[in-house]
């Protein structure tokens, strides 16, 4: 009896702890989700800004801009921000797929980058997405490019918001 009560304390203690989602699905869970395959890290390296996200309401830190550094392992240097509280947020995000790195407790995913490296498509498996892009505006057509990916990964593109600037 007491290890099925200690059993069940931990699930649901466990369930306390795990990310829980808030306001709208901005992704159908069922849909395959598919990272870029030939993703060029040092070309990928540098400052993005966010020009469009899904985020869940009551996140404390739309990320506004983006350095990814590459290493020589593969891995990447992230550093977000600055949040809210006017610091960035900065770790390293190891290689675990092709175009996927696993990032504080998540993955990240890179879902699409054009040809010129000026705009890319990050998303989370667990809903979130960043449009990003070298410059603070998307033209019309990374913007439908940027869609049509989002969409084919599942992401419901009426939920896509701009990112507020400061």
């Amino acid at each position: 009896m007491r290890g099925l009560i200690a059993a069940l304390s931990l699930a649901l203690l466990s369930g306390c702890m795990a990310p829980q989602a808030s306001g709208p699905v901005t992704r159908n869970s069922d849909a395959s989700m598919s990272s870029i395959a030939a993703l060029d890290p040092v070309r990928f390296s540098g400052r993005w800004y966010e020009v469009a996200a899904f985020v869940p309401e009551g996140k404390s830190c739309v990320i506004g801009a983006v350095t990814f550094t590459a290493q020589k392992s593969g891995d990447l240097m992230v550093t977000e921000g600055p949040c809210a509280d006017g610091r960035p947020t900065s770790g390293l995000a190891r290689k675990v797929g092709p175009g996927r790195y696993a990032f504080k407790g998540d993955e990240i995913w890179v879902l699409w980058v054009d040809a010129e490296y000026h705009t890319a498509v990050i998303g989370y498996p667990s809903g979130p997405a960043h449009v990003l892009s070298r410059d603070l505006s998307l033209p019309p057509d990374r913007k439908l490019a940027v869609e049509g990916i989002l969409e084919w990964n599942g992401y419901d593109v009426g939920q896509l918001r701009p990112a507020r600037r400061r």
